[in-house]
C-alpha cells in the first residue's frame, strides 16, 4: 500500500533529480555552444543512465526550457526590490525588460532554441515532464499580469479590457520583439523594448483606452 509519506518521498527524489539534471545541463549550456551539447553528454556529466535522463526530459529543448525558466525565476527574485522601488507601470516593466535584454544579448542561441521549442509545441498537450508543477520555474507572463493589474488599479492602464487579456497582448508583443531582434541582430534590444512599451501604452494607457472606447471599431 502506497502511503502519503511514500508519495512525498518519491516526489522529493524526483525534484532532486530534476534539479541535478538541470544544473548539469545549465553548466554545459553556459560553457559550450548550445548546438554542440548533446543529451548523451548531459547524461554522462550527470552520471545517470540515458534512460533516466529521457524519462525526465524527452528532448534537449525541454531541458533548455526548464533551465531557462529556472534562470528567469532567480532573475525575477533578484529584481523584485528594484521593481518595488520604481513608481509606475512603464518604469517597472522597463526594469524587467532591460534585464531581459541583457540576458538575451548574452544567450541569443539559447533564446532562439527556446522560442522554437515553445512555438512548435503550441496546441500540443503538456508533456509528462517535471515542468508543470515545479516551484523552481518562473513565468514572465505572470509578472506582466501582476504589473498590469497594479497599473489598472492606479488608473495608468485602462480597465476596459481584463488584466488577463492585456497581459496576453503584452506578452505577444514581447515575444514578437524578441523574434524581430533575433532576425535582425543589429537592432538594439533595449530600444526595441522601449518602443514596444510605448506602443502598448498608446493603446492600453488611460488615454489610449479612452480613445478605443470612443472608437466604433474598438470592441472587435
Amino acid at each position: 500500500m502506497t502511503t502519503v509519506e511514500d508519495t512525498g518521498r518519491r516526489e522529493r527524489k524526483r525534484l532532486q533529480m530534476v534539479a541535478h539534471l538541470v544544473a548539469v545541463a545549465g553548466r554545459l549550456f553556459e560553457t559550450q555552444a548550445y548546438g554542440s551539447v548533446t543529451m548523451e553528454q548531459i547524461a554522462l556529466e550527470a552520471d545517470v543512465a540515458k534512460r533516466t535522463l529521457y524519462n525526465h526530459f524527452p528532448t534537449k529543448e525541454a531541458l533548455l526550457a526548464h533551465w531557462l525558466e529556472a534562470e528567469l525565476k532567480r532573475d525575477l527574485e533578484r529584481l523584485a526590490p528594484e521593481l518595488q522601488r520604481r513608481r509606475g507601470f512603464v518604469a517597472r516593466v522597463s526594469a524587467e525588460l532591460d534585464a531581459s535584454a541583457d540576458w538575451c544579448g548574452r544567450h541569443p542561441a539559447h533564446l532562439a532554441a527556446y522560442l522554437r521549442h515553445r512555438f512548435l509545441s503550441l496546441g500540443e498537450p503538456p508533456p509528462p515532464t517535471p515542468a508543470r508543477a515545479d516551484p523552481d520555474r518562473g513565468d514572465i507572463a505572470l509578472l506582466w499580469r501582476t504589473l498590469i493589474a497594479e497599473a489598472q488599479a492606479a488608473g495608468e492602464v485602462t480597465d476596459r479590457f481584463s488584466t488577463a487579456q492585456l497581459a496576453s497582448w503584452f506578452h505577444h508583443l514581447y515575444l514578437g520583439t524578441l523574434m524581430r531582434w533575433l532576425m535582425q541582430p543589429k537592432l538594439v534590444l533595449r530600444e526595441e523594448f522601449a518602443q514596444m512599451v510605448a506602443l502598448f501604452m498608446e493603446g492600453a494607457g488611460e488615454r489610449g483606452g479612452a480613445a478605443l472606447e470612443r472608437s466604433p471599431g474598438g470592441a472587435c
